[in-house]
């Protein structure tokens, strides 16, 4: 009987440390990769945003440039937002949760500074995204 109760004991340290292990190494909630390796930071969307029109800022266009935003297919400055806080946005946040993190892609000809690559701040890997 005493036997059984240690093994019985054993057994439940056993299962119970692989279940606390389980717990521990799950990925906390609102975390993004490391900075230092990764670059990658947590925004919300406000912050999406205003990183965003910086960014068409020092490409030269102003802050509410309804042509700028013609120039990309929006219909206006409104719209081009609507976009990026809304539709855009949505697409990153699969969690829902009002967090993504971004991450600043090398200026380029072709990579303007508007565009930045976003990840959900659940998400193991990236999903590139624009901002504009």
């Amino acid at each position: 009987m005493r036997r059984n109760l240690a093994i019985s004991m054993t057994l439940a340290m056993i299962i119970g440390s692989f279940s606390a292990g389980t717990a521990l190494a799950t990925k906390p909630t609102n975390t993004c990769p490391p900075i230092a390796s990764s670059g990658y930071f947590i925004v919300d969307v406000d912050e999406w945003w205003d990183i965003t029109v910086v960014g068409i800022e020092d490409e030269g266009f102003a802050d509410g440039d309804d042509a700028f935003a013609q120039s990309l297919g929006f219909a206006d400055w409104a719209d081009l937002e609507y976009f990026v806080k809304v539709t855009q946005w949505a697409e990153i946040d699969k969690n829902d949760n009002g967090l993504v993190c971004m991450k600043r892609r090398p200026h380029t000809p072709g990579n303007p500074y508007y565009f930045f690559n976003g990840v959900d701040d659940q998400s193991a890997s990236p999903r590139g995204g624009g901002s504009a």
